[in-house]
């Protein structure tokens, strides 16, 4: 029976489907909200993956041939490759949160230590004019505080910076990344360790952290843990507001979709007097809505992923910054949404329309 088909229903009534469609695609503001509250711990991600390679590894005691034997133990285990630190410099970059971000910061003692680093992490930089005094960041980084090649920081630009540096490369590392190359006097007993090929970072961690009481070393915590520690409220407070958009979309596409319907209620008391089951019933009510949103979450699909595709190519690549096209986070909450609208529809339009009676009219 034509009639029965949902594709019929919605040609059939293009402008109050078009418009509670359009109530349904609403859904997508819950998943653009779940890339903005996780794009701070995307940017993350590769740092992290650094980390699970290299041991930061402090002496607190200051006691230089206390920490000397240590990184001797370090040497005849083969289990690393020791690079020399200096003093820490950083600072900040803007992140798409409205508030500036830490960053992966290291301070290397020559040009060459810097090189056996971007070897071993596989990092792709232009080593030609690096020096001592030089810094190198990553390009987005470059990007976000509107720095390029040749322009120089101090202490006067961040508190943080311990003498001038000036920017001498970049690197093509997806992320925010800021090194150093300063001189042999800057060093403090700080090194870090990276993990020899066939040797994994936790074994390196393991190493030191049997070695930390013996040598009084300080070994700072695990930055992945560190930073879902950080970033974990932003998701317990956008699951709370996720939950409330649910509800109202709910409340507010529910009373749009009784009007709809109550104006068929003749056509369900026809389907009832001539004898079609409530079974067909609840099944070609759930199959409009169902193909109502499909077209709803496919079409505007189509459209929202285009609008990020431009907007992260026109506004926020130009500035280093970026918003992610998928997380898991977001799709959970685009679902809740939908879900949360879609089956009290199905549940509350069938029994409204079963209870249709022909005597009525």
């Amino acid at each position: 029976m034509k009639p029965f088909s949902a594709i019929y229903f919605v040609r059939e009534n293009k402008t109050r489907c078009i418009l509670l469609m359009f109530m349904l695609f609403l859904g997508y503001a819950a998943y653009l909200g779940g890339l903005y509250v996780t794009n701070v711990r995307d940017n993350w991600e590769l740092p992290i993956s650094y980390y699970q390679r290299v041991v930061r590894v402090n002496d607190i005691s200051g006691d230089k041939e206390n920490f000397d034997r240590f990184l001797e133990e370090v040497e005849e285990s083969g289990k690393a490759i020791i690079l020399k630190n200096g003093s820490f410099n950083a600072f900040n970059w803007n992140s798409i949160m409205g508030f500036e971000n830490g960053q992966a910061s290291l301070t290397f003692l020559t040009v060459q230590d810097f090189k056996t680093y971007c070897e071993a992490m596989g990092i792709t930089c232009d080593f030609g004019n690096l020096k001592s005094g030089s810094m190198v960041m990553s390009e987005r980084f470059a990007k976000n505080v509107g720095m390029k090649i040749g322009d120089k920081v101090d202490k006067d630009y961040d508190e943080n910076i311990f003498r001038e540096f000036s920017l001498d490369a970049t690197t093509k590392e997806d992320g925010y990344f800021l090194y150093f190359i300063t001189e042999e006097e800057d060093y403090l007993l700080n090194v870090i360790l990276i993990s020899k090929e066939g040797v994994s970072g936790e074994e390196v961690y393991e190493f030191v952290r049997e070695r930390k009481e013996k040598y009084n070393l300080y070994v700072p915590d695990d930055l992945e843990e560190l930073i879902h520690s950080q970033v974990k409220p932003f998701h317990i407070i956008y699951t709370f507001i996720i939950v409330l958009l649910a509800v109202i979309m709910a409340v507010t596409v529910n009373a749009a979709f009784i009007g709809m319907y109550q104006r068929r209620n003749f056509e369900f008391a026809v389907y009832r007097a001539i004898g079609v089951s409530k079974k067909e019933i609840i099944k070609k009510i759930v199959k409009e809505l169902l193909c109502m949103d499909g077209i709803a979450v496919i079409i505007g699909g189509g459209i929202f992923f285009l609008a990020l595709y431009l907007f992260n190519n026109l506004a926020l690549y130009p500035v280093g910054k970026y918003l992610r096209y998928f997380h898991p986070l977001a799709l959970f909450g685009a679902l809740l949404c939908n879900l949360g609208v879609l089956l009290p529809l199905m549940v509350t339009r069938s029994r409204q329309m079963l209870k249709a009676d022909i005597c009525e009219y």
